[in-house]
């Protein structure tokens, strides 16, 4: 069998230049993420406060079936192998409706029986 000479890189570039450039742009990228995140983590905050509102404007029957439809889609979830990262953002409007429910002091009875 005969061997093949290992070709020389396309570019005249050294191996070392091109690696500290994919570094530098890494660094570059990283920093640019990492200025957004302030931004990011606020508007996340405004909008979890405004559906919290929403939530409150809800009666209690409708706070309990937004409880459910939204427990409902996180254990859907959770039953078809969803990664960690959709589960948990999955839990957010259970957490919003769980903590409206509390607040309104509606009891376990009037969870699962309906009003009539």
């Amino acid at each position: 069998m005969a061997k093949h000479p290992q070709s020389e890189p396309a570019s005249d570039v050294p191996m070392r230049e091109q690696f500290e450039q994919a570094t530098r742009t890494v660094v570059e990228g990283g920093r640019a993420v990492a200025s957004q995140v302030p931004a990011a983590l606020d508007g996340a905050r405004d909008m979890v406060g405004s559906a919290s509102a929403a939530v409150d404007d809800l009666s209690d029957q409708g706070v309990v079936a937004a409880m459910a439809l939204s427990a409902g889609v996180t254990l859907g979830l959770f039953l078809a192998g969803a990664p960690r990262v959709i589960l948990a953002l999955a839990c957010l409007p259970t957490l919003i409706t769980v903590r409206s429910v509390l607040q309104r002091g509606v009891g376990p009875g009037q969870l699962v029986t309906p009003r009539g």
